[in-house]
């Protein structure tokens, strides 16, 4: 069934009669008497009673004429979702790893709201191995993750930002890493994300035998623990300054400086401008993006 049959029942309906249709349509009238008999054919329905003249819809058509009405009305809603003047649109399922989330998801949907308001998005939450594994496996678009230091078959990263990566410690912890080791626990972010790993690689060289560590999956819980001066932990910047209070401070320089970059991980088909706008809105640092 065409939906240009239906839009000609309506306008039958809407104008009272074949002859005004037609004439609305730039069709002849036995052009739309033929389509109304196809259509009548397709449905195994009586839609006129042709007894009239003009005919008259009969109670059936003029229900089938309230579902076609409804029906182009979906589809016009349909047509105007793709009229998206290249802007991104549709529906996006999008995977954040906690650290970044809490820092770029509200601009990332403020500038969506403004610049691309015929997109949506379903947004989750998770560490960086298994946010990308979901988008390898087709589970979701794309995710913002920790870079791993080996790009994972079948994705491709957009970097959105380069962070450094600082010890926070109680205001009157030792000055010297080694002894930061030594004296006080250590805050450690999940290992098995993909910052935990970093935090990993960088702080086993200062890593006694007796080094108490705290595993936690917040960021926020990790950053109170050193403001009630528990103990110290090594977090993004960012994230630090964000959540640092009055009785803790940065450093101090484990002199050798980590860095992690959160990265935009697509698929490598991914289309081209769809990728550039997806990272265009999460670092918001483009044309496209500002608002």
């Amino acid at each position: 069934m065409q939906t240009r049959v239906l839009k000609t029942l309506t306008r039958i309906a809407s104008l009272g009669s074949f002859a005004a249709a037609a004439g609305q349509l730039n069709m002849t009238v036995s052009a739309v008497s033929m389509q109304m008999k196809t259509l009548e054919a397709e449905l195994d329905a009586i839609l006129f009673d042709r007894s009239h003249r003009p005919p008259q819809l009969t109670p059936l058509g003029r229900t089938v004429c309230d579902h076609a009405q409804r029906l182009l009305e979906r589809e016009d809603d349909l047509l105007a979702a793709c009229r998206t003047g290249g802007q991104l649109a549709g529906r996006h399922r999008i995977g954040f790893v906690a650290t970044a989330s809490v820092r770029l998801l509200p601009g990332f949907l403020s500038r969506a709201q403004l610049h691309a308001p015929n997109a949506e998005f379903d947004i989750e939450t998770g560490v960086s191995e298994v946010l990308e594994g979901k988008v390898q496996a087709g589970l979701l678009d794309a995710a913002v993750v920790t870079a791993s230091p080996m790009v994972p078959a079948s994705l491709s990263y957009t970097i959105l930002r380069d962070e450094v990566m600082v010890l926070a410690c109680p205001a009157d912890a030792p000055e010297e890493v080694a002894a930061l080791f030594r004296e006080l626990p250590f805050y450690h972010f999940l290992p098995n994300s993909g910052i935990g790993k970093l935090i990993a690689a960088h702080v086993e060289p200062y890593q006694a035998a007796g080094t108490r560590v705290t595993y936690l999956d917040s960021v926020e819980a990790i950053m109170e623990c050193v403001n009630l001066g528990l103990g110290f932990t090594l977090l993004p910047e960012p994230d630090v300054r964000r959540t640092i209070g009055p009785s803790a401070r940065i450093g101090p320089d484990t002199g050798m400086p980590l860095r992690r970059a959160l990265v935009l991980a697509l698929p490598p088909r991914a289309e081209t401008r769809q990728r550039d706008q997806l990272a265009a809105l999460l670092s918001g640092d483009s044309e496209e993006a500002e608002p």
